[in-house]
């Protein structure tokens, strides 16, 4: 296989990558506002998902080596939120793909990152619970 063909595979694996992210997202997005029993698992799905996509997105255009800055971490954060503003940063991250793709990594590096404070903050209620 050519390198043009290689990459031509790669962008669309990560497309595929990136639309099963927002698939994800969305449905965990739903289930938080519905308050729906399997949240906490819906967002760890959409957080693994969208680690995926970012494993895909880094070595498609030879981003290993970048290190983007974690966001600021909200104290007394809420996880609808979190994964409100993770979905902005992942269709900022989709939209940016073919424009600035380094750009683009940060904002998906920003939705892996709330959604897995997302995840953490549902972890920790639902252990309260138990």
């Amino acid at each position: 296989m050519d390198p043009a063909e290689e990459q031509r595979v790669l962008e669309e694996k990560v497309g595929k990558a990136l639309d099963e992210a927002r698939a994800k997202l969305d449905t965990a997005l739903d289930s938080l506002s519905k308050g729906g029993a399997e949240s906490e698992k819906k967002v760890w799905w959409a957080e693994e998902a969208a680690e995926y996509s970012s494993l895909l997105y880094s070595l498609t255009y030879g981003l290993e080596d970048e290190d983007p800055p974690v966001p600021v971490r909200k104290r007394n954060a809420e996880p609808i939120p979190l994964v409100k503003e993770s979905s902005e940063s992942l269709r900022h991250a989709t939209e940016l793909r073919g424009k600035s793709s380094l750009e683009g990594y940060h904002n998906l590096r920003t939705a892996v990152y709330k959604l897995r404070q997302a995840h953490h903050i549902l972890e920790k209620a639902g252990s309260k619970k138990r």
